[in-house]
């Protein structure tokens, strides 16, 4: 089993080396090589000598994994609407329009995400049953744990030097999002603090076992020079170095939660080796806390207490969006109480109940047991939670009556570690990250196969087969055959799933650069429909596909088939608000315009879809309606109004209605002015610039981009009183800004008041000592020697 447990280790080195393994490309040879793991070894233990043993949690893990299927199957109406009326709802637009599905709908909101969240969840459960299999040989075990900690010791280095000499990157090569703050190979810190607070209680636990052993009889000096020369210093002396340096970095990422759960994780710990070992390791423990202490000093302290100061105001209250995101989601588990909208359906789910303002995409309700909730109820919850307490319960045995040191200690490592993640899972979604995930059911792998692993003696490992060395009992050939067979059949469908997704995404870009439009030839669009057609064969549950490949015929002239294509797009994501929108235009009646009202509410990204649903609302004659969406787009983003203004002109909008519409924050009226000015109607142009004006003077941090475009667009229009006014209020409202006490300077040396122009050059040239312009005036004024 060599070559199998050279693949396993390869496995568990990939996972956090491959960018933490958030993409498809990574997920896949992930959830290859684990299906591979398992497939082989229980095919030996079907076929050959290999022993299999029965896996503590296996029946949690088999009907959570059945649930996820459950969710797939297409299911009668009338009993989703029993035992999931959340889903009905979601489905219910469309029961009408077609007899597609047989009357049958699923349980799942967006069967592709749950398909892909089963295989990535199936993976991590055969890393599960592959670890307790191949870990229950002591030599495996050590080997496996050894270069694990290894691992993360060297990756915790690289973070701290990467967030040193290079921030924005990952590896130093690769690029990263604008708003992302990359740690390690992660691009989210959260995450890789996660990765840390599974590993570090292991490092800990070995380095405790391996310290070295003096005799009591001997002098002190005797027992400082033996302590430094004994057989396996250097490796304590690793683990010790690797322990503090685990702890520094997750420190240094300035992740709130991975903080707080590293520490948990040492307390854990603490309480019992304590427990199990009293007023022993005191010494050594110290020397690591002290040294933790130092280091994070020498980064230093304030850094980290000022991110924690960032969930609160100055009053001491709440200002974390994380409370209103999990409001939202307990609206979210109330429709969907007993089995969930579908594993991996929180993106598309969402939207539909966001209170949460702005425009940022939201994927994680940042709380995994709040979103275990969503995605599979009350049934998925039980089910995972008794894996949980089934692996916990063994480490807990193993503790209370196990007498080998190495078992028990790293036992207590793989307990402790498994609490931190399950305490920051309370704030942050490393359940759904592919590497921390992994790594988590591999130390629930390693805390039951230590538990019931025999060594042959207190240091070494065992040489005896494979069948003396656990406690857990066998498996039957039988029952490694079952395992096989269904290990065999997930790995099966993962290429197929997965080989299919990247052959459609082959057929889709080569015409990615064709933006599907009434100006495209005829050519271009067969074109574009002939590739769509195969990419809906290879991946027949991505709805994007279908919309394109309906859009092409409807460019054509073929709506019948537009419309059977818009329909299965809709099918795949019912969520998918750009599909029911299209959908709607094309379907006549009632049925369409609920399907385009059901399509804006349901958006994900409203601001794309905004135009065109306004735009129907104000055919429709629902003018009232238009102005709320307008008014609800531009409270998000004022800049929006850039995009509105053909709009407005076309419907005539009164100077009125475009009150009602406008935020309450003097940009979105300035860029309307300016608008206004740039097409001659100087007189709504004053209008809107007073009102900006007004709400300039109420608003607590005012922008002085502002204040320069009310004061420049008051001269343009020969209103200097007014604009006199403005200045000197944009002074006293932001007496740091240079530009405007120059600028009222040289109004006062236009009035010949030269001691209160001398004065506002002199405190422009106070704040900004650089400042050309003051500079100049001051020396016109005839002050040049002293300027």
């Amino acid at each position: 089993m060599t070559a199998t447990f050279i693949l396993f280790l390869f496995s568990l080195v990939f996972a956090p080396l491959a960018f933490g393994t958030a993409e498809q490309w990574s997920l896949t040879v992930l959830e290859l090589s684990a299906g591979t793991v398992c497939a082989i070894f229980f095919l030996s233990a079907a076929f050959a000598r290999e022993r299999a043993v029965k896996v503590p949690g296996l029946l949690p893990l088999l009907l959570l994994f059945c649930l996820m299927i459950l969710q797939l199957i297409p299911l009668p109406v009338f009993l989703v609407k029993i035992i999931s009326p959340g889903s009905y709802n979601v489905y219910s637009p469309l029961l009408s329009l077609t007899e597609k599905g047989g009357g049958l709908i699923p349980l799942s909101i967006n069967l592709r995400a749950t398909l892909h969240e089963m295989l990535r969840m199936g993976s991590c459960f055969l890393l599960y049953m592959a670890t307790v299999q191949l870990l229950s040989e002591p030599q495996r075990l050590k080997k496996a744990v050894n270069g694990v900690v290894f691992l993360a010791a060297a990756i915790a280095f690289l973070a701290i030097v990467q967030a040193v000499g290079s921030p924005d990157k990952i590896y130093w090569i690769r690029e990263v999002p604008h708003n992302a703050k990359p740690f390690g190979p992660w691009i989210n810190p959260n995450q890789f603090a996660g990765y840390m607070e599974l590993i570090c209680p292991l490092a800990f636990g070995l380095f405790l076992f391996y310290k070295p052993r003096v005799r009591e009889d001997e002098s002190f000096r005797q027992k400082f020079v033996s302590f430094f020369t004994v057989s396996g210093f250097h490796f304590h002396l690793f683990l010790g170095f690797a322990t503090v340096l685990m702890v520094l970095a997750v420190f240094v990422s300035l992740c709130r939660g991975g903080i707080l759960s590293i520490v948990v994780a040492g307390a854990v710990f603490f309480s019992l080796v304590r427990w199990k070992f009293p007023g022993r390791g005191r010494t050594v423990s110290f020397v690591i806390l002290f040294s933790i202490f130092m280091a994070i000093s020498w980064f230093g302290w304030d850094i980290i207490i000022s991110e924690f100061n960032h969930g609160f105001d100055i009053e001491g209250n709440v200002t974390d969006a994380r409370i209103t995101l999990w409001s939202d989601t307990l609206a979210i588990i109330k429709d969907f109480p007993l089995l969930g909208a579908g594993f991996g359906t929180f993106l598309s789910l969402y939207p539909m109940y966001r209170t949460i303002g702005g425009s940022a995409i939201l994927d994680h309700a940042h709380n995994d047991y709040l979103e275990l909730f969503t995605d599979g109820g009350v049934v998925g919850f039980f089910l995972a939670a008794c894996f949980v307490f089934s692996v916990l319960l063994h480490g807990w045995k193993l503790i209370r009556l196990r007498r080998d040191r190495y078992a028990i200690l790293l036992g207590i490592g793989g307990i402790s570690g498994i609490i931190a993640l399950l305490s920051h899972s309370i704030t942050d979604f490393n359940m759904h990250n592919g590497a921390v995930a992994f790594y988590f059911f591999f130390i629930c792998g390693v805390v039951v196969a230590t538990a019931n692993i025999r060594f042959s003696h207190f240091y070494g490992g065992s040489s005896a087969s494979s069948s003396a060395n656990t406690l857990l009992k066998p498996l039957s050939r039988r029952g490694a055959g079952m395992l096989a067979l269904s290990t065999l059949l997930l790995v099966s469908l993962t290429l197929l799933v997965q080989g299919g997704a990247f052959l459609a995404w082959r057929q889709s870009v080569t015409v990615a650069d064709l933006y599907v439009n009434s100006n495209l030839s005829e050519k271009q669009l067969r074109k574009i429909v002939e590739k769509m057609r195969w990419a809906t064969l290879w991946d027949p549950l991505n709805g994007s596909y279908f919309y394109r490949y309906g859009t092409a015929e409807w460019y054509l002239g073929a709506e019948d088939e537009a419309l059977s294509q818009y329909l299965c797009a809709v099918w795949k994501n019912p969520l998918e608000g750009l599909f029911l929108q299209q959908l709607g235009l094309v379907v006549e009646g009632e049925s369409g315009k609920q399907l385009i009202e059901d399509g804006y509410s349901r958006a994900l990204d409203k601001k794309d879809m905004a135009f065109t649903y306004t735009e129907w609302l104000l055919w429709q004659g629902r003018r009232g309606e238009a102005k709320k969406v307008l008014a609800d787009r531009l409270s998000h983003d004022k800049n929006e109004i850039n995009d509105w203004m053909a709009l407005l002109n076309s419907y005539s909008f009164s100077r009125q209605d475009i009150t009602e519409v406008l935020p309450a924050t003097a940009g979105g009226w300035i860029q309307y002015g300016r608008y206004c000015e740039e097409n001659g109607k100087n007189v709504d142009a004053v209008y809107f610039f007073d009102h900006a004006t007004e709400l300039l003077s109420e608003s607590e941090a005012p922008q002085s981009s502002w204040f320069r475009e009310i004061i420049h667009f008051y001269s343009r229009q020969g209103l200097a009183d007014t604009s006199l006014a403005v200045l000197r209020r944009s002074v006293e409202m932001i007496p740091d800004s240079a530009y405007f006490h120059v600028l009222l300077g040289e109004h006062y040396r236009e009035k010949g008041i030269s001691y209160r122009a001398r004065e506002e050059f002199e405190r422009a040239l106070v704040l900004d000592p650089e400042n050309k312009r003051a500079r100049r005036q001051l020396r016109r004024m005839g002050y040049g020697d002293a300027y």
